[in-house]
């Protein structure tokens, strides 16, 4: 596995060119890359390519650019340009994407949904269609060599209580779509550790599926230790709270083989930085991921 740079991830608005000689100034391995704003920009995609190759970096992750959780003609008309973004993701080095699932339904009636056989019934229909359009998109990746990773969002104080419970853990994940696993090899899971103590699971519950089906991995430690008031922006870089479960999460992959990028997340609040130049952020969150790498 390798160390990948984000600049989205550590809050910073960057274009490819600039994201890309920071990464290879800080040391970075990899790095990660909003295709829809290389494409949107028009920049030179083989330009970018031979620098990459110049400076040594590989392709790590990119971030899926489709708008699939709710509406369907957003839904449509992204999916009609996903072809194009995977085909730059390809030509920079870029093969693994990934994306939440949903964790609740639409606000429901509570006198049409009030009981565990409505519930049930609302959960299915949700997990229904989200795993068809899920399938949909990793066709269209998979033709572009693009594997497609599926994340929880484990912070509890996100839902809202207004709509039906889905899926707020990675065994629930497991669950509700290993049927599209099984259909569609290339579908894996985007193993997050800060998620993963959000849930309240350990770090194995991810990897379930395999190693072997771990597309990514999101590393960061919780601010804020209590699973019930932690919100998603309650992070620290990886390595800086005892409760956080980046090392353990790196450790089984390492020893599980997994061969792809890890990328800290620790977002753009995070008090872990102390300033908001790019090269000291960039130097400060390959130092944190340096502290938890196995054998460090």
């Amino acid at each position: 596995m390798y160390a990948s740079w984000s600049a989205r991830a550590v809050g910073l608005t960057m274009t490819a060119a600039e994201a890309i000689e920071v990464a290879a100034e800080a040391g970075f391995d990899a790095v990660d890359l909003l295709v829809r704003d290389v494409v949107d920009a028009g920049d030179d995609v083989a330009a970018l390519r031979r620098r990459m190759d110049d400076l040594g970096l590989r392709g790590g992750g990119w971030t899926l650019p489709m708008n699939w959780k709710n509406d369907e003609a957003a839904f449509e008309a992204d999916l009609a340009r996903l072809p194009r973004h995977a085909e730059v993701a390809a030509r920079l080095g870029l093969t693994r994407t990934g994306t939440w699932v949903r964790f609740e339904s639409d606000p429901v009636d509570p006198d049409a949904i009030h009981d565990e056989d409505s519930r049930r019934a609302e959960a299915d229909r949700v997990a229904s269609w989200q795993a068809d359009r899920l399938g949909r998109m990793a066709e269209v990746l998979a033709a572009h060599g693009s594997r497609l990773g599926l994340e929880i969002i484990g912070s509890r104080s996100e839902r809202t209580g207004r709509g039906v419970p889905l899926v707020s853990t990675y065994g629930e994940l497991l669950d509700r779509f290993g049927g599209l696993r099984g259909a569609r090899g290339h579908v894996g899971v985007l193993a997050d550790a800060y998620h993963l103590h959000a849930s309240g699971e350990d770090a194995g519950a991810a990897l379930s599926w395999g190693v072997d089906a771990v597309v990514w991995a999101h590393v960061a430690d919780p601010a804020v230790v209590d699973r019930d008031s932690m919100r998603d922006v309650d992070r620290l870089l990886p390595g800086e709270s005892p409760a956080g479960l980046s090392r353990p999460l790196l450790a089984a992959l390492a020893a599980g083989g997994y061969d792809g990028p890890v990328t800290a997340e620790p977002l753009a609040h995070s008090r872990s930085f102390r300033s908001s130049d790019p090269r000291e952020r960039a130097r400060a969150t390959l130092e944190s991921l340096r502290r938890v790498w196995p054998d460090a």
